[in-house]
């Protein structure tokens, strides 16, 4: 989706690297050869990309943080507009919220949580300290109970190889059963927790990646490792799913998407399934998730949907009820941004945001 107005070549790039960076001591050589150029060339574009352009936000690792024992939620605060930028800031201050915005609705502040199992506070503990710092008069926390998609990849439906194994073409998600469901997995048993020196590779890893040969060595120096072991512990987070991939991330407007809407749906329990698998094969929809509903807020199910315009993201709204035959839903449309920013797993801000709470 987008990439528009970009030399094919630099689309070529984009696409690869956001799909995968190779974990060897040369990714940027491994990658020429892949496209038929010179390690010079990927460099000069992707500093290009990154410094003048700002379409490359960071390339590093995308770990799945609820593998490695984070509890995670969307939240909503209903907060009174004269301190609604007020408690955008409030929100966004805190170390575990990756994404923060005011958006058009009665509850008209959404943020993403991740807290840590060491956190004192907890989920449900750490959005009540958030809201009664807001002076919010009502919460929301909307944990995942289904995820249908997870596929923030700007021109990716146009790489044939942007599909992880085993998911369907061009969503990024695992096949569809006939019925509608999506088809189970095999279950997992729970992963240990990470040693102390996997914690700082973990860390290592969720740093920008420098542009430069052999750029996973100034990356193991700060774990105090060596390069080569710092690249085996990634090869065992990809193994086992604590790190869903290596990759680029991109800024969203630079890339073309000037506009974005969340969409929360009324779906009936027995039909969420297949609604949120047909929603999840919309290549502008970015995030499909089902939630549980509360007491006043009926709605299950939620499509993070990207346009080029306002109007792009209408035409999505309107493909999905055609398509699902889903109706009553709101348009939570974005207002302000207060926070756009990876959480960094294993940091020591965590227990200290709590702690200066706490005292208070």
């Amino acid at each position: 989706m987008f990439l528009t107005d970009m030399d094919p070549p630099d689309r070529d790039l984009l696409n690869l690297i956001q799909s995968r960076v190779p974990l060897v001591r040369e990714p940027f050589a491994e990658l020429a050869g892949q496209l038929g150029w010179e390690e010079k060339e990927v460099l000069e574009r992707l500093r290009h990309l990154r410094e003048q352009a700002g379409v490359i936000r960071e390339i590093a690792g995308i770990f799945g943080a609820a593998a490695l024992g984070y509890a995670l939620a969307l939240a909503a605060l209903r907060v009174g507009p004269p301190r609604l930028d007020q408690a955008g800031q409030i929100v966004a201050g805190h170390p575990g919220v990756s994404h923060c915005y005011a958006r058009e609705g009665t509850y008209n502040l959404w943020f993403t949580l991740a807290v840590s199992p060491q956190s004192r506070l907890g989920l449900e503990g750490s959005v009540v300290a958030l809201a009664r710092k807001c002076g919010a008069s009502s919460h929301l926390v909307l944990p995942t109970l289904r995820r249908y998609k997870l596929d923030v990849r700007f021109g990716a439906e146009d790489d044939e190889h942007a599909n992880p194994p085993g998911t369907a073409p061009g969503t990024g998600v695992r096949p569809v059963a006939a019925a509608g469901a999506p088809v189970p997995g095999p279950a997992k048993a729970p992963s240990p927790a990470p040693t102390q020196q996997q914690v700082r590779a973990i860390q290592a890893l969720q740093i920008d990646l420098p542009i430069q040969s052999d750029p996973f060595a100034p990356l193991a120096r700060s774990a105090d490792m060596d390069a080569d072991d710092l690249l085996v512990h990634a090869a065992d987070f990809l193994a086992v799913g604590w790190m869903r991939r290596y990759a680029a991330t991109l800024h969203h407007r630079a890339a073309g998407a000037a506009a974005n809407v969340m969409v929360a749906w009324k779906a009936a329990p027995a039909y969420a399934d297949a609604a949120g698998a047909l929603c999840a094969q919309v290549s502008t929809v970015s995030h499909c998730y089902l939630r549980p509903a509360a007491p006043d807020w009926p709605y299950n199910l939620y499509t993070m949907i990207h346009g080029q315009s306002r109007e792009d993201c209408a035409m999505t709204i309107d493909r999905i009820i055609s398509t699902t035959g889903l109706s009553e839903h709101l348009e939570l449309w974005t207002k302000a941004e207060y926070r756009k920013q990876r959480v960094r797993l294993f940091s020591d801000q965590e227990a200290q945001w709590e702690e200066a709470h706490l005292r208070k």
